[in-house]
This record gives structure tokens, sequence and C-alpha cells, in this order.
């Protein structure tokens, strides 16, 4: 049975003239248009740059054409109009993975996450190479409940892109609240070892460390956090955590001194992530 079409609101459906304020220079091809349309989406002139994408694609009826006007709806948060060019640049060449992928997230826009992961995944068929989209189609996985569907598709990201700590990541993420702890630490070394500047990596491998009880481990990088990133007073405060587990109490009472001016937003970072450490989602 064919799917319906998820509904999007009706006060998305105007569209506001274009600005009067017309640039001297009148392109007369369609790569013109689209060069002064980029120009002007770059400078916010958005609704002077659609004037210039209807024109490219009038000019053009180009697929491509048709994906930069619908971004440029999107950009404007015209949601309808976009899903109208994207789905006139699937008609007209329904092997463009960009057009399938620029209508899920128009669908995502909306909390329409099954359509979503259908577009994601015809733009996945026809571009298999790109981790990006996977890593979309993971996180739509997600939201519709398919957690083994949204790792298997972030492993493939990894794969694809192994040398970039985010999505190692955010297959750890994944990982961990699907409580597969081994992977998700596995996955947050991978992370660190790709982004070894970045605090907030660290004080997680820290949180997943601790989650599976290699406590000595999780000192280590809750440490390196610290040092890192030495005003976040939560790192300190997880950091003294750990001191006491290992029975280090001077140390924990040092580190839980300096944490002494917490404020809340920090605070509220700390009982999260003693509560992931215990199991639960982040």
């Amino acid at each position: 049975m064919k799917q319906e079409e998820p509904e999007i609101p009706f006060h998305d459906r105007l569209e506001p003239a274009a600005d009067r304020a017309e640039p001297t220079r009148e392109p007369g091809t369609a790569d013109g248009n689209k060069e002064l349309a980029d120009e002007h989406l770059a400078n916010g002139r958005v609704h002077q740059a659609i004037t210039r994408y209807k024109k490219a694609a009038r000019l053009d009826d180009n697929p491509t054409h048709r994906t930069d006007l619908g971004d440029a709806y999107a950009f404007a948060e015209l949601s309808v109009q976009a899903m109208q060019q994207y789905k006139r640049a699937i008609k007209k060449n329904p092997q463009c993975p960009e057009a399938h992928f620029s209508l899920a997230e128009v669908f995502v826009r909306y909390g329409h996450w099954h359509a979503a992961t259908t577009e994601y995944a015809k733009a996945i068929e026809l571009s298999q190479d790109n981790p990006f989209y996977r890593y979309k189609l993971a996180g739509a996985y997600l939201r519709v409940g398919c957690a083994t569907d949204a790792i298997e598709q972030m492993e493939q990201a990894v794969r694809l892109s192994p040398r970039d700590g985010f999505y190692w990541f955010e297959l750890a993420t994944l990982c961990a609240d699907a409580n597969e702890d081994e992977k998700a630490v596995a996955a947050m070394e991978h992370a660190v070892e790709r982004c070894p500047e970045d605090d907030y990596y660290c004080v997680k491998l820290g949180m997943l460390l601790a989650r599976i009880g290699n406590f000595e481990r999780s000192a280590q990088i809750y440490r390196q956090a610290v040092d890192l990133c030495p005003s976040k007073l939560a790192y300190r405060q997880l950091l003294a955590d750990i001191y006491v587990s290992l029975g280090l109490t001077s140390e924990a009472d040092e580190q839980y001194e300096e944490a002494e001016t917490i404020d809340d937003y920090e605070t509220d970072f700390v009982k999260r992530a003693r509560r992931f450490i215990t199991g639960e989602a982040w």
C-alpha cells in the first residue's frame, strides 16, 4: 500500500516577496544566475537568491538547479516550496542523491522520521561512500526505535571515514545508549585518539571507563580533560568521584575543594554524568 505523504503545516506554505533591490548585472545563462544566487545566499540575501535560482531552473531544468532552489527555500524556512523543488529534481533524475537527502532533511524538520529514513536510505544507495549520509540515517533510525540499524550505519560511517573522531564519538554514543559498553569504550578511545585536544571527548571516555569499572584508566582520562580545560569544575568533581572509588581520599578532597564554586549548569552536568555512569542514557 502506498505510504501517504506527511502533512506539512499550512503556515509554512506562504512565500514572501523577494527583495526589490536587484543587482545591476543580469546573467543570461543558468550557470550565471546560479553563481549570482550563490553570492546572494552567502551574503544573507535569501529571497534574491531564490529569485536567481528560479531563473537558473527556468533556463535549464537541471536537477542541480532545482536542488539549489530547494535548499534556498529550506534556508528561508519555506519547507513546502523546498519539498516541491526536491521532488521535481527527483522526478527529473531519480539517481540524484542530494535531492533525496535534502528531501529527508525537510521530513526531519517536521518530525516525519519514517519518511526521512526512506529518503536517507535512497541517498545512501546512490552515494554509498558518503559517511555523513549514514550518520544522518543513523539518527533517524534511532528516532524510530531501530537502535541496531542506527549502530550499523555508524559502523559503516567510521569505516568510510576512520580518521574522523566525530563519527567514532557518535558510534560510541549509540553503543552506550544500547548498553553495549565495551564497544562504546573502544569507539570513544578511537575518538579521543583522533581528537586528543577535545576535552568533552575525553570526559565522555572517562565516564564510559567508570561505567565498566576501569577506575584507574578513567582517572587518567579525567586528568587529561582537566588539563585541557582547568576552568571546567564539573570535570574536577567527576575526577574526585573516581578518586573516592580508588580510595584516594586526600586527592578527592583536593578536587572537591577546587570545585566548590561550581555553578548550576555544571552541577547539572555532573548529575547527568553520574546517572550515565550507572547505565542511564545521556
